[in-house]
């Protein structure tokens, strides 16, 4: 549609052109016939002037008619200068969008570097799987072998009921003569009836807590006031309770207390807390006395024990070297000796283990986010371990660690 407009305006603009140039050229003829004179000129000069007027109106109205019709030929031919101030702008505007585009180009090259190098980190795992299956074709065979020998085994078991039935006779026989001993020692018989209907509860119902688990556990100061220690102690007991209760025990419904304890051995408690220097430190830990099951009372003791800072902040536990050139395998189990090294070497400083022998564990990414950049590396890797905070006796070794990954060159 806007080519058609623009041919119709040079139509229009011919046009009138034309019939402009035919009526200056009529104009010019007649004058020049009759010999008007304009301004007191010649006839000659007067015709010249007739045609350069129309010339001038003939230019003059292709100008009107383009400026009427084109906003934008007006605006530039009367705005020059801020058409001229807006290419500028757009040119500045378009070499900071070429220099945005070179640092996307540049972030694109980083990026497809850190694809390549995940794409070997899963080529890697492709080939730990690919040994994986090796490994299970291999059992798979193992298996075969196996079942192909099941028929003399069944023949083995067969015999083995025979001698069985014989071995059964056996013991029929001597039960038989162990009941004519019973008969003479009926008190023992009662009691082994007796402990034997103990063993059966127990087994029947579901254990809550296991002898020796830590029931609760907190750190009271030592060497304050009497009134002071019997009120810690007792707010201890109370919040012992609490999280005793979130289990299915026997609860005392006058007291609302699931905790049975000596009065004796919370009084000891307190005298030893009392007797302790000021501003000293204790880690009261309540302690299961006996395998709990559900719905049975919850026998518990307290265990005392010092506290003290095992590691400052900053200090380095631990530190060991790693060949990065490894096996994936390889690096984890020498990353996991290191870390029973820590465990060993905060247990001998006075750190508390759990019943499994532990003072806690790194979290399952950070631990492979460490073996990440040992792979990363190059040659071998020192792993230095530092304590990222202080750390007292009664801390668990999880997120309190910092690690730190030192490349050693060729002659160190």
């Amino acid at each position: 549609m806007e080519i058609i407009n623009a041919f119709v305006i040079i139509g229009v603009v011919v046009f009138l052109s034309g019939l402009i140039a035919y009526l200056g050229d009529r104009i010019g003829m007649k004058m020049g016939k009759k010999r008007v004179s304009l301004f007191g000129l010649r006839p000659r000069y007067s015709s010249i002037i007739i045609t350069i007027i129309t010339g001038v109106l003939i230019a003059v109205l292709s100008i009107t008619v383009l400026l009427g019709v084109y906003s934008e030929l007006r605006q530039a031919l009367f705005n020059i200068n801020d058409v001229l101030y807006r290419l500028e702008y757009l040119n500045k505007e378009l070499a900071e969008r070429d220099k945005e585009l070179t640092n996307l180009q540049e972030d694109i090259s980083a990026r497809e570097a850190e694809i390549r190098s995940k794409e070997e980190i899963i080529a890697e795992k492709d080939k730990e799987i690919a040994e994986k299956d090796q490994e299970i074709a291999e059992t798979e065979v193992e298996i075969d072998e196996l079942s192909k020998n099941r028929e003399e085994l069944q023949q083995r078991v067969e015999e083995l009921s025979e001698q069985r039935e014989s071995l059964e006779n056996q013991v029929n026989e001597l039960q038989d003569q162990i009941a004519a001993l019973e008969a003479d020692y009926d008190d023992l018989r009662e009691l082994a009836n007796q402990l034997q209907a103990g063993v059966i509860y127990y087994m029947g119902e579901d254990i809550v807590y296991q002898k020796g688990d830590v029931i609760y556990s907190d750190v009271l100061e030592g060497g304050q006031s009497e009134q002071k220690t019997i009120s810690e102690l007792n707010q201890f007991l109370q919040e012992a309770n609490k999280v005793a209760l979130k289990k299915e025990i026997e609860v005392n419904q006058e007291t609302g207390m699931a905790l049975r304890l000596q009065t004796e051995d919370i009084l000891n408690a307190a005298q030893i807390i009392y007797n302790m220097e000021p501003d000293s430190r204790v880690i009261v830990s309540l302690i299961a006395r006996v395998n709990v099951p559900k719905n049975d009372w919850l026998y518990a003791n307290f265990q005392l024990n010092e506290d003290f800072q095992v590691f400052e902040k900053d200090e380095l536990i631990t530190s060991g070297e790693i060949n990065a050139e490894n096996s994936s395998q390889a690096i984890e189990d020498e990353m996991e000796s290191l870390l029973q090294e820590i465990n060993e070497k905060a247990i001998n400083q006075g750190l508390l283990p759990d019943n499994s022998g532990q003072v806690g564990s790194i979290n399952f990414s950070q631990f492979y986010d460490i073996i990440n950049k040992i792979k990363e590396a190059q040659g071998i890797v020192r792993v230095n371990i530092y304590a990222a905070e202080d750390i007292w006796r009664e801390d668990r070794l999880t997120n309190n660690l910092s690690f730190e990954l030192e490349e050693l060159n060729n002659n160190e």
